[in-house]
């Protein structure tokens, strides 16, 4: 098996998500405040950012949860949710990251998880049922079948 087969693998991808869920629930458990890094195209931000301010023109963005930040998280074994300021007007929002796309976890300086997987996120039914849609559109022999 190649690497990159390993690394895309649904059941690899599942574990290294659970480990990242294990290792943040621990930190939290442990009162110990940490950083991560994670790929910005599976981070939301509620309200969303200004453009100034946008992330997402980087691959990669670091958090550092400390302080109120850490204590507004919220863990679930899909994501992490908290509370952030960004920018010199602390401009204020809930960032929500997929727990796939943590490829780090830092104590202070230290890497104390890393995650090599290739995640992806889930498409939501909304978005597999459009996919459908058009699917079938683009097929000139279904257009009879709408007229019926």
């Amino acid at each position: 098996m190649k690497v990159e087969n390993f690394l895309a693998n649904a059941d690899f991808v599942k574990l290294m998500q659970k480990h990242c869920f294990e290792v943040i629930k621990s930190l939290i458990t442990q009162k110990s405040e940490f950083g991560v890094v994670a790929k910005t195209k599976f981070i939301d931000f509620d309200p969303p950012l200004p453009e100034h301010l946008d992330l997402k023109k980087n691959p990669y963005a670091l958090f550092a949860l400390a302080g109120y930040t850490f204590e507004s998280i919220e863990l679930n074994e899909e994501q992490i949710t908290f509370h952030a300021g960004f920018g010199l007007d602390d401009f204020a929002t809930f960032v929500s990251i997929d727990l796939g796309a943590i490829t780090q976890i830092q104590i202070e300086n230290d890497v104390v998880f890393v995650n090599f997987s290739h995640y992806e996120r889930k498409k939501d039914d909304k978005e597999l049922t459009q996919n459908s849609i058009n699917i079938f559109l683009k097929n000139p022999k279904n257009k009879d079948s709408l007229k019926k």
